[in-house]
């Protein structure tokens, strides 16, 4: 079940990739066309561009199901938001999403300091460039960037409400 999940969510971080690669009306930015390009054929002093963006749109309902585990569902029209978050080295805001993640880590290392009122504080473990992780909704948690550089990750987010909070700001839980 778990390499199901990975696969998948290494499919949806690379459809934010590609997304995120297209076109902006500037003459510097690559297309997703141009990442297939051969590398003879690419200038040596093309770098791809870190910079944080949000993509979102809703989604209709949908069933996807993989027997014997995998199964993703949604019954009413949500949105889904594919974003590339960069973050600087430290403790981020406390929060919770609104809808599940998948998380892929294009740069840094990164941990999440999570509470809940069963287990209290806790730590996942450190999390560094090309590894995946999931964030349940609804989990009070924060971003612990450790690395000295900052941290950029690909994020694809369901089952968010139509127009509505991302993530929702919380209070310190005293960890």
């Amino acid at each position: 079940m778990r390499g199901i999940r990975k696969t998948l969510a290494l499919a949806v971080v690379g459809t934010a990739w590609l997304v995120g690669s297209c076109r902006d009306g500037s003459d510097d930015t690559p297309t997703a066309l141009n990442r297939f390009e051969t590398p003879e054929s690419r200038r040596a002093d093309v770098t791809p561009s870190l910079d944080a963006f949000t993509y979102r749109a809703a989604i209709d309902p949908y069933k996807i199901l993989r027997l014997p585990d995998f199964m993703m569902q949604e019954r009413a029209r949500t949105d889904i938001v594919m974003q590339r978050s960069v973050l600087a080295p430290g403790n981020g805001p406390w929060h919770l999403n609104t809808g599940p993640s998948f998380v892929y880590v294009v740069q840094g290392q990164i941990k999440l300091q999570q509470f809940s009122d069963k287990n209290g504080c806790s730590f996942t473990q450190v999390r560094t460039a090309g590894e995946v992780y999931f964030i349940e909704a609804d989990q009070v948690y924060r971003a612990v960037v450790v690395s000295r550089e900052n941290v950029v990750l690909m994020v694809t987010r369901f089952d968010v409400p139509v127009g509505g909070a991302i993530q929702i700001p919380v209070s310190d839980p005293g960890c």
